[in-house]
């Protein structure tokens, strides 16, 4: 990854520092993974890529998507949620857990993602936090 340069825009540059700390916990707990994996399209058409496909992770045996979004202040991630959530549900071709990190999302759309949550296709929504003590839990495939 680039060094971060004064005229990225600072809101991806920290969506990217979180990506690059859920990367170091997952490699820290030896779970294998690709990143910016293409996964198929999406329900506009266009190329799919995860943030993660972790690869020897217990409970999912074929692997397991993680999405990362960042909001640290107010913005529009939030309104990117409902399209993240029709993909999750209609194209993407494993479970999904999303870590929705940052303070600028709206309460009530952290609220609305979290009741997306189907235990089949949407299969956890955390914080930074929650995601750590996931991994820490987690059990790797032989």
């Amino acid at each position: 990854m680039a060094p971060f340069a004064p005229s990225r825009n600072p809101a991806n540059h920290a969506g990217h520092v979180v990506e690059d700390v859920l990367a170091a916990v997952l490699t820290a707990h030896g779970l294998e993974f690709s990143e910016q994996a293409p996964i198929g399209t999406s329900i506009y058409g266009t190329e799919l890529r995860a943030d993660f496909v972790i690869h020897n992770v217990a409970g999912y045996p074929h692997g397991l998507i993680i999405e990362s979004k960042w909001q640290g202040a107010d913005g529009s991630v939030d309104e990117k949620f409902p399209y993240l959530v029709e993909n999750i549900r209609h194209r993407y071709p494993l479970p999904t857990m999303i870590v929705a990190a940052g303070q600028g999302a709206r309460p009530g759309a952290l609220l609305w993602l979290k009741q997306c949550v189907d235990q089949e296709k949407l299969v956890a929504v955390f914080g930074i936090e929650e995601f750590v003590l996931w991994v820490l839990r987690s059990k790797r495939l032989p």
